[in-house]
């Protein structure tokens, strides 16, 4: 069905991120832009809870997500409404594995191109992780555009077009509320409701 194919999509993207929510006030920056992203990008385990809607021409779906990253291994679980289209992915970044509700385990030697061959359109999985907390991911060209306050307010990379519409504090860290990913054929809207750094041993 092309429901469930599109629910497996997107936790295979986070693999997983409609919602409207508000978006808060973004609090004043109060240091370079830089330093706080080479400080956060120091971060190297942490936890995010969140919701995502992902759009196509023929379809969209939307969710919760929980993304659990350390340096060499990643965790993202995705649930659509009342449970519906659970998914889980997991391992190193270069090659996921990725179980449906079925049981079902499907490895993804080359994530993004299998992704792309099993669903039938491209995800950003290996960026998504540095996207999702307002940083560029640094092995690719990019470009900020940046607002009054100094904060991002898009970011173009790899194809795809980024807007942050909202930011608050979390924690010590200021972070997206709210990001919409634009590119051809595919929409992604991602609210991140909690993040915080650290993870206890697998």
């Amino acid at each position: 069905m092309r429901t469930a194919r599109s629910c497996a999509a997107v936790a295979g993207l986070l693999t997983f991120a409609v919602l409207g929510g508000c978006a808060t006030a973004p609090p004043l920056a109060q240091e370079p832009w830089g330093e706080r992203s080479v400080r956060i990008n120091e971060i190297a385990a942490w936890e995010a809870r969140g919701r995502l809607s992902v759009t196509t021409p023929e379809d969209s779906v939307q969710g919760n997500f929980e993304w659990r990253q350390r340096p060499d291994w990643v965790e993202v679980r995705f649930r659509g409404p009342m449970g519906v289209g659970g998914l889980f992915v997991y391992g190193p970044p270069e090659m996921l594995t990725a179980i449906g509700r079925d049981g079902e385990q499907v490895v993804l030697h080359e994530p993004e191109a299998d992704l792309a061959a099993l669903f039938g359109f491209g995800l950003p999985v290996q960026s998504l992780r540095f996207w999702l907390l307002g940083l560029a991911d640094q092995r690719h060209a990019h470009h900020f555009d940046f607002d009054e306050l100094g904060l991002p307010r898009t970011l173009e990379q790899r194809g795809w077009l980024l807007t942050y519409s909202g930011w608050r504090s979390q924690g010590d860290e200021l972070l997206p509320r709210r990001i919409d990913l634009a590119s051809p054929g595919l929409d992604i809207r991602i609210v991140l409701d909690t993040w915080m750094p650290g993870l206890d041993p697998p």
